[in-house]
């Protein structure tokens, strides 16, 4: 939906005045009988007018969020949103009357028109996703779709900083906060992937960005103040974000790092039919080598993964044996808990194993989760030479035929056994066109991040059309950096690495892909 016809729909709004009108909100309530926010407001309303029975019931539907508002004094720091010409001066009397009859009355509804009087934000936010977004899947992302609580990013004194991921409609995510808000002080933000220009992928690998948080002071009284992030939100004054920055990138290493050895020790499993019982057997000498080495932070989260691996398998297990029978495991029990409980392993919302796409169109190589794009690659290819179809990587070798500045650059990754491949070049000026023999190059800094992240059992789709357009203007499309200098985000200081623990180079093979 675009900006004009947001303007349009808070226009409506204003032309039926919910504070004195409440035909409008019982007719959003209607079309939205799960926004509990709404039905806050509308129980508002009746009880003003005296109508008690109503409110009552409106109330009861709100749930939590009449809890909340009814237990603390929410503020919202900055200015209002400037409302559009043709409404704004039933808007302001409607304010000024507010705060005539009080304060205390007036502040809920002062938060609540940040969110309903722009409904056409949220349901801009809402338009883009598919059908099935939020729904269960199989395997983990059952478990995912379960999910509550997201974890804390960071802790510390008597304040925290706790971030929350809205995987669709952010304002559901906020009656969340708000409802939990009185628990401890500190700011709990509430953050969004931006999604791709088709609407089916959301792209983890640009920018995961704070839209808006509650902030509960630690003698406040319980008091909180709302502070505003980004545009989509409202029109209204934004709030400086540069200090959680910090923290969101934690989090985002976090959950990299939770899904890339969980889809290792799943890799493992299917490799040789049961999972691994040590961190070390992930990375064994060639042939063997799923990964070149783990951190000393993966070899302590091992455990932990290796769990939630085991119980996603369990779950499934049961599911298909009965599929009226849903326990959860304890890894779901653990996303669904509070957040300062959250496990440093868990990988929400990052569930489904690494896999990569390749759109020979766009001349793009993207690693996804599921439909989250985690990182992008700009590569060569080979026309009509390059096959399309479903693939696995069967080999992964360190600086193939000896040489890291060779044909096949530094890294290499061999597709079903056949001779085309992954690898890097030392024909950098092929990136974007069409000049190798059918294998995927890659600029050398691309190949080796791809190459610590993924595993022998990888699935690769290769297609036309497969990937989302990148957004003009955005350089390489995959953070704002160089491609090949700053990797996958276009930010160097976050390239994922690993250490080298094993030999898993071959010198003994020829190697002779289609390059």
């Amino acid at each position: 939906m675009n900006r004009k016809n947001d303007n349009e729909r808070l226009e409506k709004f204003f032309q039926h005045n919910p504070i004195e009108d409440p035909l409008y909100l019982k007719k959003y309530v209607k079309d939205h009988p799960d926004h509990k926010m709404a039905w806050y407001l509308l129980g508002r309303e009746y009880a003003a007018q005296g109508k008690e029975g109503k409110a009552a019931y409106c109330f009861a539907q709100s749930g939590e969020i009449y809890e909340a508002f009814e237990r603390q004094k929410i503020t919202i720091e900055g200015t209002l949103p400037e409302y559009p010409a043709a409404a704004s001066k039933g808007a302001r009397e409607a304010v000024a009357a507010g705060r005539a009859k009080g304060k205390g009355r007036w502040m809920p509804l002062m938060v609540l028109l940040l969110l309903l009087a722009v409904p056409a934000a949220i349901d801009s936010a809402n338009s883009g996703l598919p059908k099935e977004a939020g729904k269960a899947g199989a395997g983990l992302n059952a478990n995912a779709a379960a999910s509550a609580t997201p974890p804390v990013a960071k802790q510390e004194g008597p304040t925290r900083t706790r971030l929350y991921f809205a995987e669709g409609d952010w304002s559901k995510k906020l009656e969340q906060v708000l409802a939990s808000s009185g628990s401890g002080a500190g700011e709990a933000v509430i953050m969004q992937a931006p999604r791709s220009a088709d609407g089916k992928w959301k792209e983890w690998h640009k920018a995961v960005s704070p839209l808006l948080s509650v902030m509960t002071q630690p003698e406040g009284g319980g008091a909180a103040a709302l502070k505003v992030y980004q545009s989509q939100v409202c029109s209204c004054q934004l709030a400086d974000s540069t200090a959680l920055t910090p923290a969101i990138d934690q989090w985002m290493r976090d959950r990299e790092q939770a899904i890339v050895l969980q889809s290792a020790i799943q890799a493992y499993g299917a490799k040789n039919g049961a999972p691994p019982e040590s961190a070390a057997q992930l990375t064994k000498p060639y042939p063997d080598n799923l990964l070149p080495g783990l951190t000393p932070e993966l070899q302590e989260l091992f455990p932990q993964a290796l769990g939630n691996v085991k119980a996603a398998a369990s779950q499934a297990g049961r599911q298909a044996a009965d599929d009226k029978s849903v326990q959860s495991p304890p890894a779901a029990q653990e996303r669904g808990a509070p957040g300062s409980t959250q496990p440093k392993a868990s990988a929400d919302p990052l569930q489904e194993p690494l896999r990569i796409v390749i759109d020979t169109e766009k001349h793009r190589l993207a690693l996804v989760s599921g439909s989250y794009i985690l990182r992008s690659y700009p590569v060569g290819l080979g026309g009509d030479k390059t096959p399309q179809g479903e693939f696995y990587i069967s080999e992964k070798v360190r600086n193939p035929n000896g040489k890291s500045n060779g044909e096949f650059g530094s890294r290499g990754m061999t597709l079903s056994d056949t001779l085309y491949a992954i690898h890097g070049t030392n024909k950098p000026s092929s990136i974007g066109k069409d000049e190798s023999h059918g294998c995927v190059r890659m600029l050398q800094a691309d190949v080796e991040e791809l190459y610590n992240m993924v595993t022998h059992q990888t699935k690769v789709t290769i297609g036309k059309g497969i990937l989302p357009a990148e957004t003009p203007g955005a350089g390489d499309g995959s953070g704002g950096g160089s491609p090949g200098v700053g990797a996958g985000r276009g930010k160097p200081d976050q390239t994922f690495g690993l250490p080298l623990q094993t030999n898993d180079s071959n010198p003994g093979k020829k190697y002779k892909w289609l390059d």
